[in-house]
């Protein structure tokens, strides 16, 4: 069986923007879940194939002199694919909201072309699948991590986290074999970065660096009600050895790449292990840059792994703060308190080489004008490099969602999570963006107080949505 492996364009053509892509500003990361997927096929047998039509998308603009037809560009791409690889079977991929547009529209596009059966997967399918598997029309969504339900499906036949057009079987089916290297010979991993963007720290690497990313565990210790790694990946965190870790970076070197983002959601779990890591990347003589994008958390960042970090490469890190309000961070279960906030502040000072980015959410339930001030002044206090703030967007399948539905606090375009919500947050496809481009309207910054400034002269008062958007902007 021949099984062909797409990632869609990162949003559709409402979103996409000529002039940010031109400039190589687009989001371009390689399709690293799709990878892990390819080798445990290859390793049964299958013969596979990886499109990233983001990938290939950008590469198109990279070369072209004057704008494109984008929707005419992706599906000539995928088109063409179809007829080379003679695929038996399609398996879509889709993590974030954003990019829900593009996967409905790939999954349509395939209906026209190919009679093969079709499966989608990923963190946005497994959040919202009944209403997605509509949407798409597709024959299979497979849930969480289920690359051994992927594998047993085909092998046997056997339905395990899958839903069908007869029903749903949701047995868990874990994978326990995490020690899996992409086939980056298929990724064309190395060339990523010259069409695109890749984390935050890009402008801190030689102009001609080649960024990658790598993942050295699955899950997160913390329980924080507003997160879906829990619900997606399980309970707990799964390690890889530190060996095949440290054989995945060589392979990566060996190509070309020349900096690491890790994808990990808790990359310092068990700090002993994150020590020789480290400790092995610099014994190994790799030479590579770090950065860990979606961040770390700061109860691990002691004297002794940040000192191993630094030496083996790290020049950027993101800290998840949320809230400098101690009844807040109770509230959404961080593992986090100012003063463990203050303590990482203090040893990470002492790592100029190291950028730090504290992330920031308001709009918790019940969160005050107050208790936003505690969380400005915290920061102040703590002196970072950089803070990105976002306004809560709840996940489905979280505690927090649960409890804003329960509790009346979510409207309906928040509710269903729709791919056309830009998020609130930085980057090529945010909201900011779209607020600048005119695509989205936000006629109501400025209204109602002089020079748009929110009023924040009610401290215990919870500032309605219209407000958070003024305290955000």
């Amino acid at each position: 069986m021949r099984v062909l492996l797409i990632n869609p364009p990162d949003v559709d053509a409402s979103l996409f923007d000529w002039d940010t892509a031109k400039r190589g500003r687009a989001n371009n990361y390689p399709a690293y879940g799709l990878g892990v997927l390819a080798r445990h096929l290859l390793n049964h047998g299958y013969e596979c194939d990886i499109l990233n039509l983001n990938h290939e998308l950008l590469k198109v603009v990279y070369q072209s002199n004057s704008p494109i037809d984008y929707d005419l560009t992706w599906k000539a791409i995928l088109a063409k694919e179809i007829v080379s690889f003679r695929p038996d079977f399609i398996g879509v991929t889709c993590l974030f909201s954003v990019t829900g547009k593009s996967l409905v529209n790939v999954c349509h596009f395939l209906r026209t072309i190919t009679a093969c059966p079709i499966a989608i997967g990923g963190v946005h399918v497994t959040h919202d699948v009944d209403e997605i598997m509509k949407d798409t029309g597709a024959d299979y969504a497979f849930l969480n991590e289920s690359e051994q339900a992927f594998i047993d499906f085909l092998n046997t036949g056997k339905l395990t986290q899958v839903v069908t057009k007869e029903g749903k079987f949701l047995e868990k089916n874990m994978p326990c074999d995490l020690d899996i290297i992409p086939p980056f010979e298929m990724m064309d991993v190395e060339n990523h970065s010259l069409f695109g963007t890749l984390g935050s720290w890009y402008g801190f690497r030689y102009k001609d660096t080649r960024i990658g990313t790598a993942l050295s565990n699955r899950g997160c210790r913390a329980h924080c009600s507003f997160c879906n790694v829990r619900s997606f990946n399980g309970v707990g965190v799964r390690q890889r050895t530190i060996e095949s870790v440290l054989d995945e970076l060589q392979l990566l070197k060996d190509r070309g790449v020349g900096h690491i983002i890790w994808l990990d959601d808790d990359l310092l779990m068990r700090e002993e292990r994150a020590v020789a890591l480290f400790d092995g990347m610099v014994k190994k003589n790799l030479q590579m840059t770090w950065d860990a994008t979606n961040g770390v958390i700061a109860a691990s960042l002691r004297e002794e792994v940040v000192a191993a970090a630094a030496a083996s490469g790290c020049i950027g890190l993101a800290l998840g703060i949320e809230s400098g309000s101690e009844k807040i961070l109770r509230e959404i279960k961080k593992p986090g308190t100012p003063r463990i906030f203050r303590r990482a502040a203090s040893v990470l000072a002492d790592y100029p080489q190291i950028n730090v980015r504290a992330l920031l959410i308001v709009g918790f339930p019940g969160e005050t004008f107050a208790q936003i001030m505690e969380t400005i002044n915290l920061c102040e206090e703590m002196n970072l490099d950089w803070h990105n703030i976002a306004i809560l967007q709840p996940w489905k399948d979280t505690p927090i969602y649960d409890q804003m539905v329960d509790q009346g606090l979510l409207g309906e375009e928040e509710g269903k999570l729709k791919g056309d919500v830009s998020p609130y947050q930085l980057g090529p496809y945010s909201r900011q963006r779209a607020v600048e481009q005119g695509k989205i309207q936000q006629s109501h910054f400025g209204e109602k107080h002089d020079g748009g400034l929110p009023d924040f002269s009610e401290p215990t008062r919870v500032p309605s949505r219209q407000e958070l958007d003024d305290i955000w902007f």
